[in-house]
């Protein structure tokens, strides 16, 4: 989990989120993926799927969609993920802001990484 932590925050700053015009996050998004969506084994399936975690879960089953590295974490840790990559207020154009430094400091500490 930690390692899939790190990756999510090297990956984004304010500018490369996978988010569209109106500000909703999509697993994939002209070009990019979110928090979740790169970690898919083919995010463009689910391209016009908006990001509701619980709802990827009960339809087709997270961890038969995810690449092998990925697959085993909990449904809770991929809320959280998802969360700190969605809110705007965890980034700026040069990656984590300050509230989310907070954010992935909480997130450590929940899972006890």
């Amino acid at each position: 989990m930690l390692e899939t932590l790190n990756e999510t925050v090297a990956a984004y700053t304010s500018e490369t989120r996978a988010i569209d015009h109106s500000g909703s996050c999509w697993y994939f998004n002209a070009g990019r993926c979110c928090a979740i969506g790169r970690c898919l084994e083919d995010p463009k399936r689910f391209a016009s799927v908006d990001d509701k975690v619980n709802y990827l879960d009960a339809t087709w089953g997270l961890d038969l969609i995810l690449k092998p590295a990925y697959r085993g974490f909990t449904l809770s840790f991929w809320r959280d993920l998802q969360w700190l990559h969605d809110n705007g207020e965890h980034w700026d154009e040069n990656g984590l802001s300050d509230v989310g430094k907070k954010e992935v400091r909480a997130i450590k500490r929940k899972f006890k990484l």
